[in-house]
């Protein structure tokens, strides 16, 4: 059920599913106020949400605050036991399956990440942790992609785990916490920066600290012009915002972090 509760949420905070949404609102009440007056506050309605949407140094202070919250891991990557790589690297359905190939998303920084680190230190164990993310799955599931894209990429089988159960961030840590605890030694967390407080603080919860390896940033370190303006850009920042934020704060009253 708190799965398909979040995919619910998630559409919800798509900026752009919300605009429709209250579109389709005002659409609808249309009917039952003044005409100038209607469109007249549709107009200032669809000016600010714009402008909100589309200013980049607000979005981008936002996002940047949230992919810093946790210190990145200074622990030597070639003494570690293992890393838990989070799913969301591939995107799943039919066609990689009928293509027999592995498609990368914009998250693909998580296995490549694990790529490198298994590298410098060819004895460190990777966890892939992920089924699908999809109401109704098909094709290859995301462990079956990255058993395909580690093995590859010639990685050991024998340096392979895989979770398969989980769909959810929280079912992540659930399913993997115990796997992690039958091995001795410090283990890294590998997830996207904006993704890393939540599923560090869930681990916590847990009793398990781990070393956080952060990757696809979609913020620096620099300044941005205070003039900045992009819709798109803006309208993808504030959907990752909204979702961690929702996520972190439903984590917090569930007791999950």
């Amino acid at each position: 059920m708190e799965f398909y509760l979040s995919k619910v949420f998630s559409f919800l905070l798509d900026p752009l599913n919300f605009l429709f949404l209250i579109t389709l609102t005002l659409v609808v009440v249309f009917f039952f106020l003044d005409l100038k007056k209607f469109f007249e506050n549709l107009l200032k309605f669809f000016f600010i949400f714009f402008l909100f949407l589309g200013y980049i140094p607000l979005s981008n202070f936002a996002l940047n605050k949230i992919e810093d919250y946790i210190e990145p891991s200074r622990y030597p990557v070639n003494q570690l036991t293992g890393i838990i790589v989070l799913g969301g690297s591939f995107n799943t359905g039919l066609a990689p399956k009928e293509r027999n190939e592995v498609f990368l998303n914009d998250s693909s920084q998580r296995v490549t990440k694990a790529l490198e680190i298994y590298k410098k230190n060819p004895r460190v164990l990777i966890l892939f942790s992920g089924f699908s993310g999809e109401i109704n799955p098909q094709g290859w599931n995301e462990t079956e992609m990255a058993r395909k894209f580690f093995l590859d990429q010639g990685v050991r089988s024998e340096n392979l785990i895989f979770e398969n159960k989980s769909r959810t961030t929280f079912e992540n840590i659930k399913y993997s916490k115990d796997i992690i605890r039958d091995y001795k030694g410090m283990w890294g967390l590998i997830t996207s920066a904006n993704h890393m407080p939540r599923s560090f603080l869930v681990f916590k919860k847990q009793g398990l600290v781990l070393e956080p390896i952060s990757v696809d940033f979609k913020t620096g370190t620099s300044k941005i012009s205070w003039l900045n303006f992009n819709i798109r850009k803006g309208m993808s920042d504030w959907t990752i915002i909204f979702h961690e934020i929702f996520g972190l704060a439903y984590y917090k009253i569930t007791n999950k972090i």
